[in-house]
């Protein structure tokens, strides 16, 4: 990890002067780009002087997680210094990171060509340029199917203080992998710690990395049609589906729905275990895509189930697993998770 933090430092340190000529349209102008005197004292990583006068205090971070942003927001408040524009730099900005440094006001350059940076004489402000930095093997994520129980169990409850034995026994995972997950959650810095405990730093952190992370289509997804609609539909399935004793537990605009009765919808979506074209045959389902009102949904990993609820009638899967499944679906979906993440995922852990 710190070898990739002193290579991405050297590649900003390289790159930052033509970067900055190229977005201020100063190509013309000489930067100088200063690095700390030592590697433990305390400051930006780099400050930068334009022709103009403006000075930036640059803080580079290996990569764009939202934990890593939050921090790089923290530091740059520490290091604030009055003559000095603040900065992040990174290899490349995702979109959750872009989304915790607008939070934080944080202005930012990656070292692909984007940007977003707004000063009192300045508004610069580019994105669509690709990720010149992806790495050919893609590194192990502690949001994969199996993995992903362990952020989902620490959303449900953000402000438990958790001890690693405890969240093996809560996630069914064994010893090895819950220390691996947690590591890497560490590395993105979303956790906080107390001793031997531990819980999320910032949970819309936590969730924003995840989403970031997460797609539905990795699940086995089966479009079909039975008579009905809407809620209607939703309940006489939750109905039938309990009756031939199938685990299930809706998402999505169903679930939205019960929650809060946002939003009427046409299209029910509903986890099941098993093998979904066997369930499809058990309730009379037509699959196809064609005129389809229900999604039966085998899920990649069983942890989709867990804090499962009922709500309204309607077996439904926890909202922190509506809100990422709505981010991916259709009709009104993405308003739903703006709704559901505002009302009910709002979430930040107390100081206790």
């Amino acid at each position: 990890m710190q070898a990739t933090v002193l290579a991405t430092e050297r590649e900003a340190y390289r790159r930052l002067p033509e970067l900055l000529a190229e977005l201020l349209g100063e190509t013309d102008t000489r930067f100088d780009v200063e690095e700390p005197a030592s590697s433990h004292s305390r400051g930006p990583d780099l400050l930068v002087s334009d022709a103009r006068g403006r000075r930036w205090a640059v803080e580079v971070k290996s990569s764009s997680g939202p934990g890593r942003v939050a921090d790089a927001a923290r530091q740059l408040r520490e290091y604030s210094r009055d003559d000095a524009v603040a900065l992040l730099v990174v290899p490349y900005m995702s979109s959750s990171g872009a989304r915790a440094a607008e939070e934080a006001e944080l202005n930012w350059i990656d070292l692909s060509g984007n940007a977003h940076i707004r000063d009192s004489d300045l508004y610069v402000h580019v994105q669509g340029r690709p990720n010149r930095y992806r790495s050919p093997g893609r590194p192990s994520s502690p949001f994969a199917p199996k993995s992903a129980r362990v952020a989902r169990t620490l959303l449900i409850d953000p402000s438990r203080w958790w001890r690693q034995r405890d969240l093996v026994e809560a996630t069914g995972l064994d010893d090895g992998s819950v220390s691996r997950t947690v590591r890497r959650l560490d590395d993105e810095l979303l956790l906080e710690h107390r001793d031997r405990e531990f819980r999320p730093r910032d949970a819309d952190l936590l969730l924003d990395a995840w989403a970031q992370d997460y797609r539905f289509d990795r699940h086995e997804i089966l479009p079909g049609h039975l008579t009905g609609s809407g809620i209607e539909l939703a309940r006489s399935l939750d109905e039938q589906l309990g009756s031939l004793d199938v685990r299930h537990a809706f998402t999505g605009l169903p679930a939205a729905w019960v929650l809060d009765h946002f939003a009427s919808f046409r299209l029910n979506t509903v986890y099941v275990e098993g093998d979904p074209h066997d369930v499809a045959e058990r309730i009379g389902m037509r699959t196809g895509q064609k005129g389809a009102n229900i999604q039966l949904v085998a899920p990649d990993d069983v942890g989709v189930f867990s804090g499962e609820q009922r709500q309204d009638s309607l077996e439904c899967v926890t909202p922190v697993q509506v809100y990422l499944d709505l981010l991916h679906l259709p009709e009104r979906a993405d308003e739903a998770a703006r709704h559901l993440r505002t009302h009910h995922l709002r979430q930040h852990a107390d100081s206790g």
